[in-house]
């Protein structure tokens, strides 16, 4: 059909010389509303636990739903594989009603509580922010005779209405998004709507605590002299746990310019944090290479990726960090970094730290 018709009008034509000549043509359709996507919990139960979320009463860790009203982030750090960049443009939810119609549906098939996992909530738009929380609010605090017919429809009824009013749910935020693109009191009074609407857990990548570390990574918007990154964190997460929320942490070791001194650097800032009773939870990581990646390329590891071998030789200490194995954490880091950074993180952040303790390996069947 191509080779009848030729490109669309505006397109070039790419052809790929070699044995057997290949002529592509980029086309482009209309652009995808997400909204229109079925929810995948259509098809499969909730049945996952969030340890974030637990009843009040008796303590038991809540059924929880995970939700996305968005694809990518909307911002480029180069170590990260969730950027609009990779994934062919940022897409979101045409309509924040949407997003609202998808929290009734999944209470109404049992959740407990939800976790927005998108890279940044409803991609850091206050403006979106502020008409997804006041709509599910009201919701909230409406009775089965004033909710709209369709809502009450997805939450099955006044069981899921009652559910719904002691819904709780976190989403992730980024400190450039709380202080340093919006002022102390716009950020303090989006805070406040999503405790209303229901949001007691806000986690946000802090990755490092390192000036030198920072400065490489395209994080750290709008800089200003004197307030380095570390002081912006330390505002970001005062400001989410004054709002009455708490706040959990993601620290990135084995970005370019790590050294054991940016190490220490960080895990100090961060027990720091700790101390003052900022942070309810901090989860250490290894820098891990993914395709595509600006870092991936700078630290020559474009064509040393290797996840597609079903076994690998994966072993204490990177068992201890989540998607760590040999072949594709970061080269600035030796084994000996790794094993440091367990010790100290552990000995230093204490129950705060997100427990990364392995279960038991499954048994290679090479070796029975």
């Amino acid at each position: 059909l191509l080779r009848r018709h030729g490109p669309a009008p505006g397109r070039s034509l790419i052809t790929l010389t070699g044995q057997d000549a290949v002529h592509a043509y980029p086309q482009e359709g209309p652009r995808l509303d997400l909204t229109t996507l079925p929810s995948p919990y259509e098809a499969f139960a909730i049945r996952s636990r969030f340890p974030i979320f637990t009843d009040g009463a008796t303590g038991e860790v809540q059924r929880t739903a995970h939700v996305m009203v968005s694809n990518a982030c909307p911002y480029q750090c180069n170590f990260c594989s969730e950027t609009a960049k990779l994934a062919g443009g940022l897409k979101k939810f045409s309509q924040t009603h949407a997003g609202v119609e998808r929290v009734c549906e999944y209470v109404g098939y049992g959740a407990e509580a939800l976790f927005f996992d998108d890279s940044v909530f409803w991609s850091g738009t206050f403006r979106d922010i502020t008409e997804f929380c006041t709509e599910l609010g009201d919701v909230r605090r409406a009775s089965a005779e004033e909710l709209d017919e369709d809502l009450l429809r997805l939450l099955g009824g006044e069981e899921g209405l009652a559910r719904l009013r002691g819904l709780q749910w976190g989403a992730q935020l980024t400190v450039d998004v709380l202080a340093g693109l919006h002022r102390p009191e716009e950020s303090a009074a989006i805070l406040d709507l999503m405790r209303e609407a229901g949001c007691t857990y806000v986690y946000i990548g802090i990755e490092s605590m390192s000036t030198q570390v920072m400065d490489r990574i395209h994080k750290n918007l709008r800089r200003v002299e004197g307030r380095d990154w570390a002081q912006k964190v330390r505002e970001a997460t005062s400001l989410v746990k004054s709002r009455g929320l708490r706040v959990g942490t993601s620290v990135l070791f084995g970005l370019d310019g790590e050294t054991r001194a940016s190490i220490d650097e960080t895990i100090t800032g961060v027990s720091e944090l700790i101390d003052d009773r900022i942070i309810d939870l901090a989860s250490p990581n290894i820098l891990t290479y993914h395709p595509a990646t600006p870092i991936t390329r700078v630290h020559g590891m474009t064509d040393k990726l290797d996840y597609h071998s079903p076994w690998v030789d994966n072993r204490k200490p990177y068992i201890y960090f989540e998607e760590a194995f040999p072949g594709v954490v970061s080269v600035t880091l030796t084994e000996d970094d790794l094993w440091y950074i367990h010790n100290e993180t552990e000995r230093r952040w204490g129950a705060t730290r997100n427990d990364s303790a392995p279960v038991p390996l499954e048994q290679d069947p090479r070796q029975n």
